[in-house]
């Protein structure tokens, strides 16, 4: 009689221990950093782009950019006294709200401040972010004339009030596509791409300053 698989034994020996996953890991990063840095760096980012953060982060090595979750840069830097991996770095955690992201370095903030003021590339705007400038287009055949006719249809499915005419689209009249301040709509964000009309600008800026020796500025207070 074949022996029952439920008598089977395990040696513990052989049990596998559960391996870090990828918050674990980054944690440690950050950690690690903290000890490697003499400046750490809590940064605001507006109109986050994959592309320009990784210009930035080239633009400051041997420094070191983490986007992360709040929670995990938090637990990371520690919220309290006796959790905080460095001295007074509690202060910093507590900072971290909204998009943000932590610059490792031992630049000084006249170094970093410079370095982020000279980079702030413009892209398209995204559904849902303020509008920068109102945009009105002008009722007549000018104001679409660099668009191919083929898209005039997608144009009347975004809102416009077009029609082809001899190949060409006439806007038959005034149209605002967004006014300043306002939440942009998808059909808003649509139309400005279409008309390469870049609203959203990049921009990463210092909130507060943490250097080793448990030495914690606001951004109202960064000094060398």
């Amino acid at each position: 009689m074949p022996k029952s698989k439920r008598a089977k034994v395990v040696a513990l020996t052989k049990v596998k221990k559960r391996p870090k996953d990828k918050k674990d890991t980054l944690i440690d990063e950050m950690r690690e950093c903290c000890e490697k840095f003499s400046r750490i760096y809590l940064v605001s980012i507006e109109n986050e782009r994959n592309n320009f953060i990784q210009e930035v982060r080239k633009r400051l090595r041997p420094g070191r950019i983490v986007c992360a979750k709040n929670k995990v840069m938090q637990v990371a830097l520690g919220t309290t006294p006796e959790s905080e991996c460095q001295e007074n770095l509690h202060q910093l955690a507590e900072m971290i709200v909204d998009k943000c992201g932590l610059l490792f370095t031992d630049q000084s903030p006249a170094e970093i401040e410079t370095a982020l003021a000279e980079y702030r590339p413009r892209d398209y705007a995204r559904s849902g972010s303020r509008a920068s400038d109102t945009v009105v287009l002008r009722k007549g055949i000018d104001t679409l004339a660099k668009l191919p006719h083929s898209v005039e249809a997608h144009l009347r499915q975004l809102g416009l009030p077009t029609i082809l005419k001899e190949g060409k689209i006439h806007l038959l009249g005034d149209h605002t596509v967004c006014k300043a301040g306002d939440e942009l709509s998808a059909d808003a964000a649509q139309i400005l791409k279409l008309l390469e009309i870049q609203q959203a600008e990049f921009l990463m800026t210092v909130e507060a300053h943490w250097q080793r020796g448990g030495i914690f500025k606001d951004c109202s207070a960064l000094e060398d």
